[in-house]
């Protein structure tokens, strides 16, 4: 079950943290290049619907709920609300069938799908805009909401395609950083229409440069046998059939409070995303409310610029302490929670509420996809795994609209209660980063242990894919093993051809399949296995 390298071979050992994966690294490139920039060109139509909005009112979106020559009508503004709150769900939920196409068809195949999403998303919206039909917007922007999350994942799937996997999270950084900052064509576009140019014809023109680079991204991107030589590459190394590895990770505590941490802290930021406009107008002027909505349309696409480098260093400096890594990000949703809700008044802590938020949310996607980047995880089931994560957001989004239809009938338009609310669920997700930190405590300890033995990726395949018997046998040869080489004696391996070395690591002999310093002190023990490496 493993490619082995000829033990008398002259050649010398790759580094364990570079390990040629015969993956052209000027093709990596510039797919990963061609994929940045179709993030920062095509992907703000979700998180730029603010600056996106009144475009669509002055274009006459859902003008016929309006009494004739009145615009942004209450009625008007819920529609659109509606409209955005089903795309923020369509681009949660797109996660799951994209990574679905990543793990079963390759890349490759998702660049087309990618495709299609951007001709029929922009074909629809501009024939909206022509015929003035409010359920071709609402088509639109469902066609749309499907683009955002599906190169996001292409974006974040590319990082393997590096040979040094240290610096996957420069990657996954600077995805955020693109997807975050693509707003800012959205608002280009308000000033822009009709002044200079009409919503039709931007939106031909976004249709087919974003078209162009999903065409050539068909032709560059991994293949789904690329993408499995890779996990080989890394030590591992998966069956094309891995389905009971991805069950058993779905079913760990580890990867179910991820998802509920993520779910809750998307559905707080989303609502505060499609309401900010509607918040800030109860309470302020009419100046101040278009002083606020500016800043917040600016400030949305500015941020992540300045974000972005306190991203890479803070995941780099704690790329194997992530207990530490959403303990800050919980703190910092609490305090945007608290701000945005008891400041409900004050203009200036909105405005100290945003400047958390534009932190928050570059760091949160980019510390939830480095975290499904690391072992045990693997390439060949990242896509499922980010994509179940990304369907419960989806699921948590659905909320926002009942929310926002109960602030406005029952509260006056006061979001005091439902910001109370989100705010009360958000401080029970401490719990994530808690498990996190009593993990690391965990796997501390049991490394001291005189029996400690850690597995790497090699002995993993080996027990995973052995009867009973077999693994009795295997630890029982591993153990020998080890006592033998601490009387400074030799041991016999066992297959296949496993020693442990004087720092206690468990490591194989086969160079191409050496892990790196990470994956070897991830705490999966022989004595208190990691439960997929049973289970599997």
């Amino acid at each position: 079950f493993m490619a082995t390298q000829d033990k008398n071979s002259s050649s010398p050992s790759p580094s364990p943290s570079l390990k040629p994966n015969s993956f052209p690294q000027l093709r990596a490139g510039l797919t990963i290049g061609m994929n940045l920039l179709l993030l920062l060109i095509g992907s703000g139509t979700m998180y730029g619907y603010n600056a996106l909005r009144p475009v669509l009112v002055q274009d006459g979106a859902y003008a016929e709920l309006c009494p004739v020559g009145k615009y942004a009508c209450k009625d008007q503004k819920l529609s659109l609300n509606l409209a955005e709150t089903l795309s923020f769900v369509i681009s949660d939920i797109a996660y799951l069938p994209c990574g679905l196409f990543m793990d079963m068809l390759g890349m490759r195949v998702v660049s087309w799908f990618l495709f299609v999403l951007y001709a029929v998303g922009f074909g629809l919206m501009t024939a909206a805009s022509e015929l003035k039909i409010g359920v071709l917007y609402l088509s639109s922007l469902l066609f749309l909401g499907g683009v955002p999350s599906s190169a996001y994942m292409l974006g974040l799937g590319s990082a393997k395609m590096l040979w040094d996997h240290r610096y996957t999270h420069w990657v996954s950084a600077g995805v955020s950083l693109c997807y975050e900052v693509s707003p800012m064509f959205m608002y280009l576009i308000q000033l822009a229409v009709p002044r200079y140019v009409s919503f039709s014809a931007i939106m031909i023109a976004f249709g087919v440069v974003t078209s162009f680079f999903c065409i050539c991204m068909g032709f560059t991107h991994m293949t789904l046998e690329e993408a499995r030589n890779i996990d080989k590459t890394h030590g591992q190394m998966q069956n094309k059939d891995d389905s009971k590895e991805v069950w058993a990770h779905l079913t760990h505590p580890r990867y179910i409070l991820q998802a509920i941490f993520l779910v809750v802290v998307n559905t707080k930021n989303q609502f505060y995303v499609a309401t900010f406009a509607d918040q800030i107008e109860y309470f302020s002027t009419k100046e101040e409310a278009r002083l606020s909505n500016k800043l917040f349309d600016i400030g949305f696409f500015l941020s992540p610029i300045f974000a972005t480098p306190f991203v890479i260093v803070f995941l780099g400096r704690f790329r194997n302490r992530y207990d530490k890594v959403f303990m800050l990000l919980w703190i910092m949703t609490m305090c945007h929670g608290l701000l945005n809700t008891f400041g409900k008044e004050s203009l200036s802590c909105q405005l100290l509420a945003m400047v958390v938020f534009f932190v928050l949310k570059p760091l949160k996607w980019a510390a939830a996809a480095e975290f499904l980047h690391q072992p045990p995880y693997s390439l060949s089931m990242y896509g499922r795994l980010f994509g179940i994560v990304s369907v419960l957001c989806g699921v948590g989004s659905a909320c926002i609209f009942p929310l926002t239809a109960m602030a406005y009938r029952y509260w006056n338009g006061s979001f005091f209660i439902p910001n109370l609310i989100l705010t009360a669920v958000e401080g029970g997700v401490v719990i994530f980063p808690i498990y996190l930190y009593l993990e690391h405590k965990q796997k501390n300890r049991d490394h001291f242990r005189e029996d400690y033995v850690p597995l790497n990726g090699d002995i993993i395949q080996t027990l995973a894919h052995s009867k009973t018997g077999e693994k009795s046998q295997l630890l029982s040869a591993m153990k020998q093993s080890m006592d033998a080489d601490d009387q400074g004696q030799t041991g016999t391996c066992p297959p296949p051809d496993t020693c442990r070395s004087n720092d206690y690591e468990v490591e194989s002999d086969f160079a191409a399949y050496q892990q790196s310093s990470e994956q070897r002190h991830h705490p999966m023990f022989i004595n208190k296995p990691y439960r997929h490496s049973w289970d599997a």
